[in-house]
Order: C-alpha cells, then structure tokens, then sequence
C-alpha cells in the first residue's frame, strides 16, 4: 500500500477500522451481502475505466492465483451491480470480510492477459504512485499518477530499494541516502531512539512464534512439541535480549486486550527432559539426544530480524539435548517456502494488533483448509468455534469465542508464542513531514520532505 497497489480500503492504525480508497462507502446490506460503491472517476495507470466489473474480475483472479488469498475469498462471489457498484456475496454471515481485502490490490486483468509475462515488471494498477523502474528483489521507482482519483503526492519520485542488512539501512538513513528505514529492528532501535534528527514511529506490536511442521513425524507427536515449548525461556528473550520492546506473550493476541488469554506457555527444562526421555531420546556424550542411532536435530528456517532470537533458541534448546541449524534466508523466500511446506520448525512474526478482524486473525493461521495455515495443524474443535466466530455479531461473544479458540491452541501446543514485541518500526528523517498517522509504514499523498 505504498501508493502503488490501491486495494478498495485500508485498515486503520488500530486495526479497528476502514478507510476508504478505491471504495467511497461500503454496507452489509443482507447478513451475506456487501455493496460496495467505487471512485467514479478512477482509471488504471493505462487510462483503462476502472469499473465494477474490472474490480470484481480482479478479486476473482485473487481467488484463483493468488495463494493468500484463496481460503479467506474461498465461496465469495464478486458481482458488478452496477458501473461503479460492486457487490461481495458471502457464503455465510461475516460482518469483518472487507478487512480481509486491505493487502489485496486491484489489477487490471485485461492487462494481464495481454501482456502476459511482461506485465511483471509494467503492472497496470491504480495507486497514486506508477512505476518507471523497476528491478524484482532489488529496486521500484515511482512518480506521480496524474490521472488518481485522489490527492496528487507532494513528493515528486520515490525509490525503494530491497536492503535485508538492518546496519546498512541504519547507515544509509543518518547519512541522509534515504529518507526512511520500513524496517527498524530491534538490535538497530536503540541507536534510532538516541538521534535526534531521527522519528520513529511505532508499529503495533507483533507476536514472534515458532511455528512446527506436522507432516514431520517427530513435531506431529504432541509430547515433542511440549518438550520444545518447556524449553524455550521466554523471559530470557523478552527481558534480556529484547529488552525493553517486548513483553511476554499472552496467546496470539497481546495482554490486555479484552480477547487475548492470560496464560504464557511456562519454561521448564527438566519437565522438558523428562519428556524427552520418556520418548526414548536418550543424551549423548555431546549432550545431543539420540533414540535407535538417530540425532535429535532439526532445521529451523529464520530471517533477518528473526535470526538473533533464533540463535539464542539454539541455544536453549541445545540445553535439553535437543539441536538445531539455522536455514537464513529473506522474508519472501521464508513466506514460500512455508507455503510449500518445505521446512520442519520456522519463525514468524504475525501481527494481531487490535482489530476489527478476530475470525481473519485466527481462521488465517489455525483453521485446517487454511493456505497460511503451514504447520497443517488441525483440531475439529478449533475448526467449529472459528466457523461459530465468523458470524456471531454479540461483541462480547465474539471475544469469548476468541478466547477459547486460543486456548485450545494453548493446551494443544499448537505452536511456540515467543514473545509479543513492538519491535519493528518505521524510521523517518527529521525532514520528513505529512506522515499519516493511521498508515504510518506507508508513503501517502501527504508526505514531504522540508526544506533544510
């Protein structure tokens, strides 16, 4: 949503609400109905009408293409109404679906066929920024769209450039080569917090988990996935080296929120080892534990930002007999390799920040037809109350509802809740003004750069 790819709304800050962009208003009309009314006046960046039925067609190619997407728009029929009324029909009652479109641009689709391959590197959107350069993995350069339906930008060109070292960014930032770090993280956020002539704004915090692959035949066994869980000190994470941008987490949402639960998965290395040795895996002259000539080891796939608290759960885990490699590679390529399901432990940051959304949050994650859901973690309980949550409209309900989910996931050891952090952050030099406080990561019409 960086002025490129313009979805029909955006999220508010909090998570609690939508705002407008190609959309001007939006209602539940029926209990499965949505109608949607458009920009009149907007056109795609080849000058194309963006219509009803370009919209629908564009979510449609969503439902089929796009892997993300899949589950949550699985059912959902997408019908023109009308030249600039769209209408979104549900398979059952839902009244958060629109914030499940908010990462979800519209395309033109007739582009797409008739540039096939060439339309990855051209695209045909609608944002208020259109693309003069761009190098995949590497660079995207923008200027204005004369033609938005909206507010012109102030800033006359854009170039973001794909940096993973956090240092260089840092550099690159106080040196006055960039106006902006997307990413600040944690080992880099202090030096941030200390210069003046950098703002930080804050993100909402984030929940670090670990997440098991249960086609694995060892993490599909309950009793290993508790004996990983008892090892990992949570305290030494958030109070150490995370410290002070974290706090223990609570479930998938953080602490405080009238549906996240109370508990935090507990450290106990010798419960741990006696699990583990009711198991058969016996400690080696290495300390590594081994059952019929076999290691107990595995492959924990990690990223940048994750790779810090990765080695030091290398670490903890190591102390109950249990080893690990760290498989470092970039965000994207961690995403797909999840999705292909080609790893045994990985490490994810989800955001559940305060929302609108509580049946997309969990469903995303912890429903068994779920695409995101790369553990292939599966309970018919969890699958009913999700199902129960997705159309209960009682507030307090719905956060119950929420509530026993997690706690399920809490007794099954569904996966690892590390910590909940407000660790990422944007970074803007002191000469950046017009930040949009409800979409302070993103790079709106507002923004300008004053003069020295």
């Amino acid at each position: 949503n960086n002025g490129f790819g313009e979805p029909l709304v955006h999220q508010s800050f909090d998570g609690t609400r939508l705002i407008g962009a190609l959309a001007t208003d939006w209602a539940m009309v029926e209990p499965t109905r949505w109608r949607v009314e458009l920009q009149p006046e907007a056109v795609f960046w080849s000058g194309a009408p963006v219509t009803a039925e370009a919209v629908a067609a564009s979510l449609r190619r969503h439902q089929t293409e796009n892997p993300r997407a899949r589950t949550t728009l699985r059912d959902v029929a997408f019908v023109a109404a009308g030249p600039s009324t769209l209408e979104i029909v549900t398979r059952t009652e839902n009244p958060a679906f629109l914030f499940s479109l908010v990462t979800l641009p519209i395309e033109n689709v007739e582009a797409i066929a008739t540039l096939g391959a060439a339309y990855a590197t051209t695209g045909d959107m609608t944002g208020y920024f259109r693309p003069v350069e761009f190098i995949p993995g590497e660079l995207i350069v923008g200027v204005p769209f004369e033609a938005h339906h909206g507010p012109r930008p102030l800033l006359e060109r854009i170039e973001a450039r794909f940096v993973v070292d956090p240092q260089t960014r840092y550099l690159a930032l106080v040196s006055g080569q960039a106006e902006m770090d997307a990413n600040v993280q944690f080992e880099q956020r202090r030096l941030y917090l200390r210069n003046p002539a950098i703002t930080i704004t804050e993100r909402a915090r984030s929940t670090w988990n670990v997440w098991m692959n249960y086609t694995h035949p060892l993490l599909g066994d309950p009793r290993m996935r508790q004996a990983l869980s008892l090892g990992v000190n949570r305290d030494e994470i958030v109070h150490r080296v995370m410290a002070p941008f974290a706090v223990m987490p609570t479930g998938h949402f953080p602490a405080g929120l009238p549906y996240a639960i109370e508990r935090t998965q507990p450290f106990d290395p010798e419960a741990a080892k006696a699990i583990l040795d009711e198991m058969g895996w016996v400690p080696g002259p290495d300390g590594i534990r081994r059952k019929d000539g076999q290691a107990l080891e595995f492959r924990v796939l990690t990223y940048g930002w994750w790779q810090t608290i990765a080695v030091v759960l290398e670490s903890q885990w190591r102390d109950i007999g249990v080893r690990v490699s760290l498989q470092v590679v970039e965000p994207a390529a961690s995403n797909q390799i999840m999705l292909d399901g080609a790893f045994e432990i990985a490490t994810y940051c989800s955001c559940p920040a305060p929302t609108g959304d509580l049946h997309g949050q969990l469903r995303q994650y912890h429903h068994s037809e779920s695409v995101q859901n790369w553990q292939r973690y599966a309970n018919p309980k969890v699958d009913a109350l999700l199902e129960a949550l997705r159309t209960e409209a009682d507030l307090a309900r719905r956060y119950a509802l929420a509530r026993d989910i997690q706690e399920i996931l809490f007794d099954d050891t569904a996966l690892l809740w590390v910590s909940n952090a407000s660790v990422l952050s944007n970074a803007h030099a002191a000469r950046v003004r017009g930040v949009d406080p409800e979409r302070p990561s993103d790079i709106t019409p507002g923004m300008f750069i004053a003069a020295r």
